[in-house]
């Protein structure tokens, strides 16, 4: 099962390096409640009429407009308008902290302790290989046929040369990796996102990207492993590896937790789906207060 809330925090910190966009400072950690922070943000209504008003705003605008970005200081409230169910959002991301603070974190710890960097490697490039087959598929249906191939190529090759892809075989061959999927590619054809929703483990996705879930997950080659242990064992395996990886970029989380993997996640996808022009905040600074509240 995916770990949504570190790997698009994971995705989106990635794809912020490479922005040219010259990015706005972080916010204080008391500023979150007032003013979206840089990469999530945070509903301010519970009731059925303020999730109405957002859907209904969605509507009407596919994800964002083109003459503000959510990080530029005139189209930074948008953020914060798609996330109208703070309240109910905040109670499964409470949840969804606790398993994983006393459950998913220590098994990844455990994981990297008796796992060797060179194994633990080579487990992260045979999940990403099979991760490029929905890629290949979905940029098909973006009609963006340059990813399209490059991705085709480096499954081929990494299949093959790279022996299942436990080796990175076309990386060296200038074929690189990128990353999209369903939601992606209903955005760019216009579909509206509506509403920010986290989901019980899962963590961050919109009503949009909820209603991908299913479908997704037949582009997902473990899916069709018939032996139910073996394939809860593949997804468990999948899980622990991909936290593991992402154990580092926790620290870079600032501020109000809740808001800024929000924010993550939005920014990524406003990113894959608008293309690298989306404006992206800077790398915050290691955040020191992590340190002392990470105990397994």
């Amino acid at each position: 099962m995916r770990l949504w809330i570190f790997a698009l925090l994971g995705a989106s910190l990635a794809g912020c390096a490479h922005s040219p966009a010259e990015p706005e400072p972080a916010p204080e950690p008391g500023a979150a409640e007032q003013a979206p922070a840089e990469r999530q943000s945070a509903p301010v209504a519970d009731d059925a009429m303020g999730g109405q008003a957002a859907v209904a705003a969605s509507a009407g605008d596919s994800d964002w407009g083109e003459a503000s970005t959510p990080f530029s200081r005139d189209g930074a409230g948008q953020f914060e308008e798609r996330d109208p169910w703070e309240g109910f959002n905040r109670k499964i991301f409470g949840f969804n902290d606790f398993v994983d603070r006393y459950a998913i974190k220590p098994a990844a710890k455990g994981y990297q302790w008796v796992t060797p960097e060179w194994l633990d490697d080579t487990v992260t490039r045979f999940f990403s290989n099979l991760g490029d087959i929905g890629d290949s598929i979905n940029y098909v249906l973006q009609w963006r046929w340059g990813e399209a191939g490059s991705n085709l190529g480096r499954f081929t090759v990494n299949t093959t040369l790279g022996i299942a892809g436990l080796f990175d075989v076309a990386s060296r061959m200038d074929l690189n990796n990128s990353d999209t999927n369903l939601d992606v590619t209903l955005g760019r054809w216009g579909v509206p996102s509506g509403p920010y929703l986290v989901l019980p483990i899962l963590g961050p996705s919109t009503v949009r990207d909820t209603g991908t879930l299913y479908p997704r997950s037949y582009l997902w080659p473990p899916t069709y492993i018939e032996d139910d242990l073996t394939r809860y064992s593949v997804a468990a395996l999948y899980g622990i590896d991909l936290r593991a990886d992402l154990m580092e970029l926790e620290r870079n989380i600032v501020g109000d937790r809740y808001t800024f993997i929000r924010n993550a996640y939005l920014q990524r996808r406003l990113v894959q789906i608008k293309g690298q022009d989306a404006a992206a905040p800077a790398l915050p600074d290691e955040d020191p207060e992590l340190e002392s509240n990470e105990g397994w």
